[in-house]
């Protein structure tokens, strides 16, 4: 079989061949090439959206086939998953930023402290500017001393998010983002598409990939991916 290719007309891009998800029912998702842009994927319930999403981020592994990305290894060989080893795979998850549907509150923990804890993790540059700039893009300023438990369902929604753009990442992974988010909660979600699309369209290698069952944010989509489902 032919080799992916990850670039055309000097285009970087992200794909996967003969990917089928995990799970008691294997789902198998067309082999599928994405250019850099805001990408939304769609499908029946049960058609897997949510696990590609997690087999993209590197969270969850493919029954079989594997997903290609267009970032080198630190030895400059091309990174595939699952197949990479550590230091490939720690390259693919710093270029990588997730929002899953729901997420696991840390008690006790407070929500700037919870930031930091997480740039000190992934080594992100200037981490308190990083942190200090993710509450106030966020609106997230006045809860920064509040426990992460006690935050409001919509605060929670702007926290994952918060988190997930830390370290600038080329791929951004949303599963269901506006959910639970309220009106200026979804305004400050689509800008930062929006800044996503400017960036793919400048010819910067970078991806959105999300899924919207709400429809709240289809009309920034520059490709959509339809998972055929069982």
């Amino acid at each position: 079989m032919d080799p992916v290719p990850l670039t055309l007309a000097g285009v970087q891009r992200l794909a996967w061949e003969g990917l089928v998800l995990p799970g008691r029912q294997p789902v198998a998702v067309p082999d599928t090439v994405l250019a850099p842009g805001v990408v939304l994927v769609t499908g029946p319930p049960g058609a897997g959206k949510s696990l590609l999403l997690r087999v993209l981020a590197t969270l969850a592994v493919p029954r079989r086939g594997q997903v290609h990305y267009p970032w080198p290894a630190p030895g400059g060989e091309p990174v595939s998953f699952p197949g990479a080893g550590p230091g490939a795979l720690a390259a693919v998850r710093g270029c990588t930023g997730y929002v899953p549907q729901e997420g696991r509150v840390v008690r006790g923990m407070k929500v700037a402290a919870a930031l930091a804890y997480l740039a000190a993790l992934r080594a992100v540059p200037e981490p308190r500017k990083a942190v200090a700039a993710a509450l106030r893009r966020w609106g997230l300023d006045g809860a920064a001393g509040q426990r992460l438990e006690e935050l409001s369902g919509g605060q929670w929604r702007r926290w994952l998010l918060a988190q997930s753009l830390l370290a600038r990442p080329a791929l951004w992974i949303l599963d269901e983002p506006a959910r639970g988010l309220d009106h200026d909660g979804v305004i400050l979600l689509r800008a930062a598409l929006e800044e996503y699309r400017a960036a793919a369209a400048g010819r910067r290698p970078v991806w959105a990939v999300v899924v919207d069952s709400e429809g709240r944010l289809v009309d920034l989509a520059d490709q959509c991916l339809v998972l055929p489902g069982r």
